[in-house]
Parts: structure tokens; C-alpha cells; sequence
């Protein structure tokens, strides 16, 4: 057995202080009460009955979901945003909003548990676990879930909350018969109530008579909502610019009619509101900051002017507080062909300046989130734009931007702009290292490899794309792009790309069950991080080092090497690697049969808890289990179980089979 000075104390004071200042920092950040549901419009007309239905269902006996469906623009988020404010005092644990028109249900699912501060190792790898731990955290809430921009309504059902308090509304385009299921269809509006929402958008606080022939128009371009928004919009860009009245206008699209409201919409606008609804209209996103429009000031255009003759026009509307919105249907069409066509030369200047705001904006996040590491992308000067107050703001925002800045990558490298592609990617690991979306970096990676021209930030690239591969158990791909890191680091001299390089191939050979090819690989890196004196490193690769000699069956050696790691750990102050090396120490102590170790280990799985790293708690209860047999044996299984049913489908049908 090895020598009993490695059998320390566990959780004395100092480790413990250390510990709980950690948890308390790395919890996620939980909305005391969400309020997610866009903001209504501002002018309202009919769909009262539609309101007073919901309200009634919402409020009554009855806990089914409710099923709104209609064509596209008959008005289905505004009916969302309009009962989701009247509802507010209803529901006093706030509203959920997932939005299928912008992510894919896996993604909804599991940033929906991430805003609801679950962190990202309690998440499970399959949509199935999403589910139900999405309905185990509303069990005890009372809260609204709307589903908006769902294909078909099935999707929405998916999110029913596990409270009967809660109410669920899902919004979609179709929707089969369903006994379980309200429904409510959503038509195109009545002549005369379509009159009087359109002459509300038209006027907007202005003067225009009722008498006109508002009506013979709608009877010529259709009552749907979202065609009444884009006639207002014509209607206003023509008075704008043309200095008509209403009426000449009005009667001048009843004698000329135009099919293409869009494009006629466009065509009205002065020349600079132009240039800069192009440009808005090939930004990674169709929703944007308003910050990002003081970059354009310096385009040769005045974009306060511009811009306020956008929103007049509607091309731009208010999303929420600080956000606007590009007219969808454009946007995305001029995104995809900015990603795959080159763009006019007129907005290839602007629009690498607005790629470069979202590369200091990321920059800016990453440093919140992740403070000092290793950073090769310099921070751009030539723009401005705001920072983050805090940790849980930075990723807050680099989450809801993701999609955003994983088409920034891709539209960066398909327009040559190489340092801002794999800068960007750089920034976004502050991301991919917190939330799943192992997909999402293995694509961003891949292009930000090709991106690089210098072989040091090629490297770094690499050792990003090894890092995700081996999240995915694609290990001979892992191994190829970390081998190809460590050739690079070697030739350039850079020892602490090699160390990285080295320690990844050694998790690689050691998830593998390769263990002494990986306590080798350690045992380099361990050498390179001593002789680099940097001490996280060091402490990094004793653990392990450890964790491999745990698991090839030589624990004495395995408690040697932890035990050295956790006074590097406490000596630099770093809880988190404090708490797991406390927790493997303590298992192997009570494996080993040392008094009041079990004890210890329940501490330790305790403070895994609440620190909200389920898979280091699963696996302890695991280990544990190991050393155990009979009932004792069984009752850590079930804890092990308990938490793989959260976050991983495979892990818990392998420890039903050990349950027999």
C-alpha cells in the first residue's frame, strides 16, 4: 500500500474555502424569472376571439397543450408575443420561448436548459435525455412554453412541461388531429379589420383619412398580415421619399399594382438607405445589435438617417430591447449567397468591418468567460464595440449568437478573410468549452484550419478540431489532427503548443484503454510543463497521470501521483481541479479499504453536485461501486444511474445491464 502521508485530511478548511468559492463561480447563471416571448407589435387589430380563447384554455381546467396553426405571415408570433404579455401574473415562474425557426430541435431543447442554469456537464448526449430533463426542471415551476416556428406541431408537443400549473403553446405551420391537443386555426384577417391595420402601419402616429380607398387595395394584395406589413411599408417608403399624400400613392398602386412588395420597397429607398439594407442584409444574422451600426458611420454614408429610413420602410423592426430585425425572408437569402457568391465590390469593404465587430465582440466574450489563456489572434482597433460586465453575460451572449458566429467563420473564409476566420474560431472556444455543440465546433474548426496561412496558428487550430474530435469518439481523426499539431509545435520550437499536442494524445490513447501508451504521453507533457514552469500544466498532467495508473489497476501509484497534483492545484488556487482530485483520492482511499474514506467520497460527490458536474458524480458513484458488493453495490449503481439517465443514454444502458 503506499505510504500513508498520501492519505491527507480531506476538505480541511483551506480546500474547502477553496472549493465553495469555485462552485459559487462556476454555477450557471439562472434567471430568476425568464422572459423570453419577443415584445407584441405595436399596433394590434382583431384576433380578439383568438385571445380570449387562449386566455380561457391557459386559466381553466384543462392542462392539454394548445395548438395554434396557419400559413406563414398570418400573424402567429405576434399572437404568441400579444397573450404571453397578458398572461405574465399567471404564470409567476416566467416564460420559456423556444423558437424552431432558428434551431433545430436538439439545439432548442438543450439552450433552453442551459438558460434555465443547468450547466453544460448535466446535459445529456441525447435528444430523448434533453426531453426529460427538460420536463424534470419545469416539474416544480409554473411557467409558459411557447414553441414558435415549428414545421409541424408535433415538434412543439415535444416540449410540454412537467408541471400541470405550466401551459404550453406551440405555434406551427401544420398540424394533424390530435385528440390530446387543442387546436386553433389562424386565417388571414376580415376586409374591414385589415383596413384598419393597415391604416395604422401606414399612418403610425401620423394623419391619413379613413376614406381612402384602403379597403380596394387589400382586396388587391391579399388581408394576410404579413403582406399588410409589407404594403405599410411601401406605402411609408413612398411618402418618405416621394413626398406624395396618401392618397395619390394609394391610388397610384391600385392603377400600377406590384406583385414584389420587397423589391418595390427597395427600389423607393434613398440611395444610402440602400447601400446599408444590402449590407445589413449579409450580416451572419438576420438579427442584429443596434451597437454594430456605428461601424458603417465610416462607410462614406450617415447611418442614422439610413437606418431610420429602414425601420420607417419596415425592411427593419424592434426584436427586443437593443436588437433588430432584417426582413426574414431577404436576409436569408442574402446570408446563403454571401456565404457561397462573391459579393459586390461596393460591399466587400463594409462588410469585412462588420465581421470584424463580431470578431472583437467574441474576443471581448472570451476574455469575460475564460480570463487569461493562450491567445494568438490580435484584437482588432479599427472598430468599436461594447464588452460584457461580467462571465454570465459573455456567454450568455456568445450562446444566443452561436449560430451567428459560426456563419461568420465560414463567410470569412469563403471571402479569403483568413485572420478573421480562425480568430474568430479562437474567441469561440470560450463557447464550445461551456456548451455542447460538439457538431457546430467540429465545422467551425475544420474551416478555421484551412483558414490559417501561419503553421503556429495552424497548430492552434488543430489542437481545437483534436479537442472536439475526441468529444465525439472520432478518435482516429482526433489523433491525425493532434499529431499534425505536435509535428507543427516541434518545427517551430513552440514547447507549449507541443505540451498541449501531447497531453491530447495521451487522452486520446488513454479514453481508448491504451494506458501505458498514455501515461507515456503524460509523462512528455508532464516533462514539458516543468521544464515551461507552468504549474497548471503541471498540475494537470499529474492528475492524469493518476487517473491512467487508476485505471490500468496500480492505485498505490495512482494516490502518489494525485496527491501531488492536489498541492499544485491548492497552491495555484484552482478549486475546480481541486474538487475532482479530492473526489479521486477519496474513492481510491475507500477502494483501498482506508477508514472514514467513504465518508469522504460522499463529501466530495456532494460538492460534485453542487457544482453541477453530473459526469464526475456519475462516475464516482460508479467507482465506488467497485469496491462494493451486495445491496451496498446496488445502491451505487442506482445513484450512478440516476444521473446517466440526465446526460447520457449510452452510460445508462450500460449500468442497467450491471444492474441485471
Amino acid at each position: 500500500m503506499a505510504d500513508e502521508s498520501y492519505f491527507r485530511n480531506t476538505f480541511h478548511s483551506e480546500i474547502t474555502n477553496l472549493i465553495q468559492a469555485h462552485v459559487i463561480q462556476m454555477r450557471a447563471p439562472e434567471p430568476p424569472k425568464p422572459m423570453e416571448v419577443p415584445s407584441p407589435p405595436r399596433h394590434w387589430v382583431d384576433r380578439e376571439k383568438h385571445l380570449e380563447e387562449i386566455r380561457r384554455h391557459l386559466t381553466g381546467d384543462d392542462t392539454s397543450p394548445l395548438v395554434v396553426h396557419g400559413p406563414a405571415g398570418s400573424g402567429k408570433s405576434a399572437l404568441a408575443a400579444r397573450i404571453a404579455t397578458q398572461m405574465t401574473e399567471f404564470y409567476p415562474d416566467g416564460q420559456i420561448y423556444i423558437d424552431l425557426d432558428a434551431d433545430d430541435m436538439l439545439s432548442a431543447t438543450r439552450s433552453a436548459l442551459l438558460r434555465l442554469g443547468i450547466a453544460k456537464d448535466q446535459l445529456s448526449d441525447s435528444f430523448g435525455g434533453l426531453l426529460a430533463h427538460f420536463r424534470s426542471v419545469t416539474r416544480d415551476k409554473t411557467v409558459l412554453v411557447v414553441v414558435d416556428g415549428a414545421d409541424n406541431a408535433a415538434e412543439g408537443l415535444h416540449f410540454r412541461p412537467g408541471s400541470v400549473l405550466s401551459g404550453l403553446l406551440v405555434f406551427a405551420l401544420n398540424a394533424a388531429p390530435d385528440p390530446s391537443v387543442r387546436h386553433m386555426a389562424l386565417d388571414d384577417l376580415g376586409i374591414e379589420d385589415a383596413a384598419r391595420l393597415l391604416l395604422k402601419l401606414s399612418a403610425d402616429g401620423g394623419s391619413a383619412s379613413p376614406e381612402l380607398p384602403w379597403s380596394d387595395l387589400l382586396r388587391e394584395y391579399g388581408t394576410r398580415p404579413s403582406a399588410i406589413r409589407r404594403l405599410a411599408g411601401l406605402i411609408r417608403a413612398r411618402k418618405l421619399t416621394e413626398r406624395g399624400d396618401y392618397g395619390e400613392i394609394l391610388t397610384d398602386l391600385l392603377e400600377f399594382p406590384t406583385r414584389d412588395l420587397l423589391e418595390s420597397t427597395y427600389r423607393t429607398l434613398s440611395e444610402s438607405a440602400a447601400w446599408l439594407y444590402r449590407l445589413l442584409s449579409v450580416l451572419p444574422s438576420a438579427e442584429f445589435e443596434n451597437s454594430i451600426l456605428k461601424i458603417f458611420d465610416s462607410q462614406g454614408t450617415s447611418s442614422a438617417s439610413a437606418f431610420q429610413e429602414l425601420v420607417n420602410a419596415q425592411l427593419v423592426t424592434t426584436s427586443r430591447p437593443g436588437w433588430y430585425l432584417v426582413e426574414p425572408s431577404i436576409s436569408r437569402d442574402a446570408a446563403r449567397r454571401a456565404q457561397g457568391t462573391m459579393l459586390p465590390v461596393e460591399l466587400v469593404s463594409a462588410m469585412r468591418s462588420s465581421l470584424r465587430w463580431y470578431l472583437k465582440r467574441a474576443q471581448l466574450a472570451d476574455r469575460a468567460v475564460m480570463g487569461d489563456r493562450l491567445r494568438r489572434a490580435p484584437v482588432p482597433e479599427d472598430v468599436e464595440c461594447p464588452g460584457f460586465d461580467d462571465a454570465a453575460e459573455a456567454l450568455t451572449w456568445l450562446q444566443s449568437n452561436h449560430t451567428s458566429l459560426a456563419a461568420a467563420v465560414g463567410m470569412a473564409a469563403f471571402h479569403g478573410w483568413h485572420d478573421e476566420a480562425w480568430g474568430l474560431a479562437e474567441a469561440m472556444w470560450a463557447l464550445y468549452n461551456n456548451v455542447a455543440y460538439p457538431d457546430e465546433a467540429r465545422r467551425c474548426y475544420q474551416t478555421a484550419v484551412e483558414s490559417t496561412k501561419k503553421p503556429v496558428d495552424r497548430a492552434r487550430m488543430l489542437l481545437f478540431l483534436g479537442r472536439v474530435q475526441l468529444d465525439l469518439a472520432e478518435y482516429a481523426s482526433a489523433e491525425d489532427s493532434l499529431h499534425s499539431a505536435r509535428n507543427i509545435a516541434l518545427a517551430v520550437g513552440d514547447r507549449e503548443l507541443e505540451g498541449s499536442a501531447v497531453e491530447l494524445l495521451g487522452r486520446a490513447k488513454h479514453w481508448q484503454g491504451h494506458y501505458d501508451e498514455a501515461i507515456a504521453l503524460y509523462e512528455q507533457a508532464l516533462f514539458n510543463a516543468l521544464e515551461g514552469g507552468r504549474s497548471r500544466a503541471e498540475g494537470i498532467q499529474l492528475m492524469y497521470l493518476g487517473r491512467a495508473h487508476r485505471d490500468a489497476g496500480r492505485p498505490e501509484r495512482a494516490v502518489e501521483y494525485l496527491a501531488q497534483a492536489l498541492d499544485v492545484f491548492v497552491r495555484i488556487e484552482d478549486g475546480r481541479h481541486v474538487l475532482l482530485v479530492e473526489t479521486d483520492l477519496a474513492v481510491l482511499k475507500a477502494g483501498l479499504g482506508v477508514p472514514g474514506a467513504e465518508d469522504e467520497a460522499d463529501e466530495a460527490i456532494m460538492w460534485l453536485r453542487r457544482a453541477g458536474l453530473a459526469r464526475h458524480e456519475a462516475e464516482a458513484q460508479e467507482r465506488l461501486a467497485e469496491g462494493f458488493h451486495g445491496e451496498d453495490r446496488r445502491r451505487r449503481l442506482e445513484a450512478a444511474l440516476e444521473v446517466y439517465e440526465r446526460i447520457s443514454t449510452a452510460e445508462a444502458r450500460r449500468v442497467r445491464r450491471l444492474l441485471g
